[in-house]
C-alpha cells in the first residue's frame, strides 16, 4: 500500500459526522476514500441471508455441480455496455475468464440499461423480490438506505426513479465465484456509460454503497477493496483500458488504500475514483450488497439504484 494520509472514516457513523459536518461532501470531492461503518449488520443476519437465498435457489452452493441456469446467468469480468447500445462493452481489454462467474440478485443499469422498457420491467420483478426476501426478515437495504441518510444530514434517500414514476432496483446482490475480479476502473452513469436517457444521469456525483455479507478467504488472505487517490480523467482511461494503469499510478506517486471489510460491515465510496477488487479464488464466493447513489449538493434527495 502506498501510505498517505488519505484515510478512510472509520469505524462509526458518530466518528464521520463528529469530523465532518457533512461527510459525503467530503466523499464527493474526493478527500477521503471511504465511510466504514464496522459491523452494521449482524453476523448471524449475513449467515442466514445467504442461506436462504441458496434455499430459494437464488445463489447456488459452491460445494456442489453448478446448474446450468446459473452458467446462463453469470456476468463476465469487466462487462457492461453503453448507452443504448446492445453490445457489451468491456471496462479493460481482455477475453472472458472461466472458471470465474458473477450472480446478480437484482437489476444491473451498468449491464441492461440499454433497453429502458426491459431494465424497468426487470426491476419491477427485484424490488418484489425483495420485498418478499425481507418480510419478516431484517432488511440489509433498508439499513444501508438508512446509514447513507445520516451520513446526509439533511436530505432523504429514496430509491431512485423517472419523472413518470418508474422505479429503478433498490439494490443488487452480487455473489462472487472463483476468483472473479475487478480490475482498476471507475463507475460513472455519465462518463462512463453515457446514459442520457435516464434521471440518473443529471447527478454530478455518483458514489457506491457496499455491505459486505461473505467474503472470500485463501490462506488467511480475503478479497479486499482498493481505493486509489485518482480521480477519473481522459488521460487515464488508456491506462484502465490497456491494463497499465498500476504503473501509471506509480509513477505518478498516486496513493492508494486497500479497505479491509468483514462480514457485516458497510462502506460508501465515490465510484469516480479509481478503484479495484482483486479476486480472492477461496472455497466460498464473496457476496456484497451493493448500490449505486446519486448526490448532488443543491438537491434534497438522493437517488439509490443498482
Amino acid at each position: 500500500m502506498n501510505q498517505s494520509n488519505w484515510m478512510p472514516i472509520e469505524p462509526d457513523l458518530n466518528t464521520a459526522c463528529a469530523k465532518f459536518e457533512r461527510p459525503l461532501e467530503e466523499l464527493a470531492a474526493g478527500r477521503i476514500p471511504a465511510l466504514v461503518i464496522r459491523q452494521a449488520w449482524p453476523d448471524k443476519n449475513c449467515s442466514e441471508l445467504i442461506q436462504r437465498m441458496i434455499d430459494e435457489e437464488l445463489l447456488y452452493d459452491p460445494d456442489l455441480p453448478i446448474p446450468p441456469k446459473f452458467q446462463k446467468q453469470s456476468i463476465p469480468e469487466g462487462y457492461y455496455r453503453e448507452g443504448s447500445s446492445a453490445v457489451p462493452s468491456l471496462a479493460w481489454d481482455e477475453q472472458k475468464v472461466t472458471g470465474k462467474s458473477r450472480i446478480d440478485i437484482g437489476s444491473s443499469l451498468g449491464y441492461r440499461g440499454s433497453d429502458q422498457d426491459a431494465f424497468f420491467a426487470h426491476s419491477t420483478e427485484t424490488n418484489e423480490l425483495f420485498e418478499r426476501l425481507f418480510t419478516d426478515h431484517p432488511d440489509p437495504i433498508r439499513l444501508l438506505y438508512d446509514s447513507l441518510e445520516a451520513f446526509s444530514v439533511d436530505k432523504s434517500v429514496v430509491t431512485a426513479h423517472e419523472p413518470d414514476g418508474r422505479k429503478y432496483g433498490a439494490g443488487i446482490i452480487r455473489a462472487h465465484y472463483g476468483g472473479y475480479t475487478y480490475k482498476p476502473h471507475f463507475d460513472s452513469v455519465r462518463l462512463r456509460e453515457k446514459r442520457e436517457n435516464y434521471a440518473v444521469h443529471d447527478f454530478e456525483h455518483q458514489f457506491a454503497g457496499v455491505l459486505v455479507l461473505q467474503n472470500s478467504t485463501v490462506n488467511g488472505r480475503t478479497a479486499q477493496g482498493i481505493m486509489h487517490q485518482c480521480l477519473w480523467q481522459p488521460d487515464v482511461d488508456p491506462h484502465l483500458k490497456n491494463g497499465t494503469f498500476h504503473q501509471y499510478a506509480e509513477s505518478n506517486g498516486i496513493a492508494n488504500v486497500e479497505v479491509n471489510l468483514e462480514p457485516g460491515d458497510l462502506y460508501f465510496f465515490n465510484t469516480r475514483g479509481i478503484h479495484e477488487v482483486p479476486g480472492v479464488a477461496g472455497g466460498l464466493p464473496r457476496i456484497v450488497l451493493a448500490t449505486f447513489i446519486g448526490f448532488s449538493s443543491d438537491r434534497d434527495e438522493i437517488f439509490v439504484w443498482s
